[in-house]
């Protein structure tokens, strides 16, 4: 972090400074190839902010997603350590001894950076409990029986992040209803057309991202897509079910086309260059003749997408990387259905 950025973020207290400066460090060591580029799309005053939004929205997600951890500790943990960051939101300081590993570090290091962010940026406690509970009810959901229970899913993981990065976009896009449902739009078009591209991936996981409903529609069942996606083979129907769910992002991603619009000038080309990567992915999967196994690969393709929320941010970090930090794993194997919204 610079001390332009410090400077222009205002920030001179030397305890958030290193919070922050921690932060930084943490997303330029391991994700050096993207996270430049993605951080000068940002006003130097606002870059810090987003590299505590990263890093604390990356480090919740590893506590309630990592599979070598037993499930039932992985909640405790995480409890745990959103009990602290809301007392530290609300004035005292839970970690008074020093920090027992290199994680433990990054998770207080990150907490206070992150409640200094909704402070001065003015983000709802609100906000950030329903972002956390969110994320904790991924644990037990691998599959959607519908396109509507996926969508609210999205919704739901997104929507709070969509607030916080609207506000470091600018008062507009912060306060606009309208500005919102252009993100969201964004967000669902992204996180679709990366459902789409990493469905091989995702089914290894024992997750599946597109809904049962589709495969129905155009008959196919889940065993027989495992079993296409471990042997890389597509067949007429999967080459269909894929173009439709191209198609599907792609309205999303129209929607989203004016998102930029609501930005600060010195903003908008983060809004900008997030949907126009999308857009880049999805040619390339019509390219491919929607061979969603086979289609080039994008390193760094979901670059823009850490603008969008706690699976898109993860999933880009994951990616981006080259690996995946865990492994979430076939946990409850439950399928989500909300009440009120059960197929006929």
């Amino acid at each position: 972090m610079t001390a332009a950025d410090i400077r222009a973020a205002n920030l001179g207290d030397p305890e958030l400074c290193r919070a922050y400066a921690a932060c930084e460090s943490f997303l330029r060591h391991n994700f050096v190839k993207h996270y430049f580029l993605l951080r000068q799309l940002l006003p130097p005053g606002r870059r810090p902010y987003w590299d505590a939004v990263l890093t604390f929205s990356i480090h919740v997600d590893t506590l309630i997603d990592d599979a070598r951890v037993p499930v039932a500790e992985r909640v405790t943990r995480y409890d745990a350590y959103l009990r602290d960051f809301f007392a530290l939101l609300d004035g005292e300081d839970p970690w008074t001894g020093p920090p027992q590993s290199r994680q433990d570090d990054l998770g207080r290091t990150s907490a206070r950076a992150f409640a200094h962010f909704t402070r001065v940026w003015d983000i709802p406690r609100d906000s950030v409990q329903l972002a956390a509970k969110s994320i904790a009810a991924d644990l037990h959901v691998t599959e959607y029986a519908s396109f509507t229970d996926l969508e609210q899913h999205i919704r739901r993981t997104g929507g709070e992040y969509n607030l916080w990065l609207n506000a470091l976009l600018g008062p507009r896009a912060h306060r606009s209803e309208e500005a919102k449902e252009h993100a969201m739009a964004a967000i669902l078009g992204l996180q679709l057309t990366d459902n789409l591209r990493d469905l091989r991936e995702d089914l290894a996981d024992g997750r599946l991202f597109l809904p049962l409903a589709d495969l129905k529609a155009f008959g196919i069942d889940r065993a027989e897509l495992e079993a296409a996606a471990r042997d890389r083979r597509m067949t007429d129907r999967l080459r269909d079910l894929a173009r439709f769910e191209a198609e599907r992002a792609r309205g999303y991603l129209d929607r989203a086309a004016d998102w930029w619009r609501w930005a600060d000038a010195g903003a908008r080309e983060l809004p900008r260059q997030y949907v126009r990567m999308a857009g880049y992915i999805l040619r390339q999967v019509a390219h491919s003749r929607h061979d969603v196994f086979h289609a080039p690969t994008l390193r760094g393709r979901l670059a823009c997408m850490t603008a969008s929320g706690a699976s898109l941010t993860l999933g880009y970090a994951r990616r981006a990387a080259g690996r995946r930090f865990t492994s979430p794993g076939n946990t409850a194997g439950r399928t989500h259905t909300p009440e009120g919204n059960r197929p006929s």
